[in-house]
């Protein structure tokens, strides 16, 4: 299957014929990394890993190197009205043990995934280090 995001427009691949992951020595980083997924349940397990250090899809500001490791749990809760993704990730050479976290999306029926547009006037009221502007 694959994922397409409103962020940054990307399209993420998640391979569910059992394969198992590259082998490190051939394996190509990436933003959205290599992730491999089986069904628990009605839970979609993902393990990704093969992430670029530089690039990644966590969040701004996170430390991450070539050895970050997430799994995502995702299922859909409240009769399928809210998708739920829980994340675990790791990256030993970033940071120790691991960390955690729960995200939830409510269903919206009257909406497409639109096309990002990251053009300048469109971001001019966003702080800087190079602005005294405000954010509205």
């Amino acid at each position: 299957i694959f994922m397409i995001q409103e962020l940054m427009n990307t399209m993420r691949f998640i391979y569910l014929d059992g394969r198992p992951h590259t082998d490190p020595d051939i394996a190509v980083p990436s933003f959205n990394g290599e992730s491999i997924g089986h069904w628990e349940n009605d839970t979609l397990v993902v393990d990704t890993k093969y992430f670029v250090a530089d690039h990644h899809w966590i969040d701004s500001g996170i430390p991450a190197s070539d050895a970050l490791h997430i799994v995502e749990r995702i299922r859909l809760i409240d009769d399928g009205k809210t998708l739920e993704i829980e994340l675990r990730a790791t990256d030993p050479k970033s940071w120790e043990g691991e960390w955690k976290w729960t995200k939830r999306w409510r269903r919206v029926d009257d909406r497409d995934i639109a096309e990002v547009e990251c053009l300048p006037e469109l971001n001019l009221h966003m702080p800087t280090t190079k602005s005294d502007a405000h954010v509205r």
